[in-house]
């Protein structure tokens, strides 16, 4: 059960997420009667010897947020109905918080972006994208998409101070074992009036049981294993540390559309749009400015 905050968390009310088929065999029929007379003998022989025949491996259970799940994956970006579908309806909805750049020459620097599948929906915007992830084939895939890949950790981005005027992290926080450093490399990125963005995962008992025990196991949906739910992000940490670095974050939460996510798993459609939405305890978004002189550390607040 989720506490009456994990339910209702600080929103925000601007701006205005196939099975394969084995082939059928039929063998003849004295096939069978041999095969089943071999399984009585096999059932029938003592349990110590029975004992002594070779035994069908498990299938290994996956490794839980394993970083190379995106190199072994990296063909898939492109497809919207593939393993990481959600990921497209995602980014859709997290292009709409960046505003179109303000000076010639700005920067929005991605933060694990994987293929890149922001850059389509910032056409127009008048950035210079800079992509950051861990996987070679991942931005391989970005730089296709019209981004400039830059292979490093989100925790040490190797780019100077104050260099971007958007800072975007999305889907990422929730991968990384170090929140405070990551969120103190993207506020260190922005100058200062520079624009934060964020969405990631609430460290509810909710959100685990949505993104994981039923969101891993939707086909085309996510991947398993993609996700470890100890790294979920809890909503008032992710605003006290934002607020350290100068940037007071405002958050809500964020839903696939009610009616499309059914058009979606029957093929009636190739992506999923996202809905703003008061509860914040599953998926949420947030954005704040660098303060130019920064201000004592707060929690994240609503915008009315």
């Amino acid at each position: 059960m989720t506490s009456p905050s994990e339910r209702r968390g600080p929103t925000v009310s601007e701006p205005s997420f196939a099975p394969s088929f084995a082939p059928s065999f039929a063998p003849p029929s004295s096939l069978r009667s041999s095969s089943a007379r071999a399984g009585a003998r096999v059932r029938g022989l003592p349990g110590a010897l029975r004992g002594l025949l070779p035994r069908r491996a498990p299938a290994p259970a996956p490794i839980p947020n394993d970083p190379a799940l995106y190199e072994r994956l990296a063909d898939r970006w492109g497809d919207p109905r593939g393993d990481f579908a959600m990921l497209h309806w995602l980014a859709a909805a997290r292009a709409e918080l960046v505003p179109p750049a303000s000076r010639p020459g700005a920067v929005l620097v991605d933060l694990g972006c994987g293929g890149g599948l922001l850059a389509p929906h910032l056409g127009g915007h008048g950035y210079r994208h800079i992509g950051v992830d861990l996987s070679p084939r991942s931005l391989a895939v970005a730089r296709g998409r019209g981004v400039l890949p830059l292979r490093g950790d989100v925790t040490a981005v190797p780019l100077a101070d104050g260099v971007a005027d958007v800072v975007v992290a999305g889907e990422i926080l929730e991968h990384v074992p170090d929140l405070s450093r990551a969120v103190a490399e993207a506020c260190r990125l922005l100058r200062p009036g520079g624009l934060l963005v964020v969405d990631t995962l609430a460290d509810t008992t909710l959100a685990r049981w949505v993104a994981v025990h039923i969101g891993e196991r939707v086909p085309r949906v996510a991947p398993r294993g993609v996700h470890d739910p100890a790294l979920f992000v809890n909503r008032e940490r992710l605003g006290r540390e934002c607020a350290r670095h100068g940037v007071r974050l405002r958050i809500r939460g964020v839903r696939p559309a009610l009616r499309d996510l059914p058009a979606w798993l029957a093929g009636r459609r190739d992506t999923v749009r996202m809905r703003p939405v008061r509860d914040t305890s599953i998926l949420y978004q947030g954005i704040g400015r660098k303060a130019v002189a920064p201000p004592s550390a707060s929690v994240p607040r609503s915008v009315r």
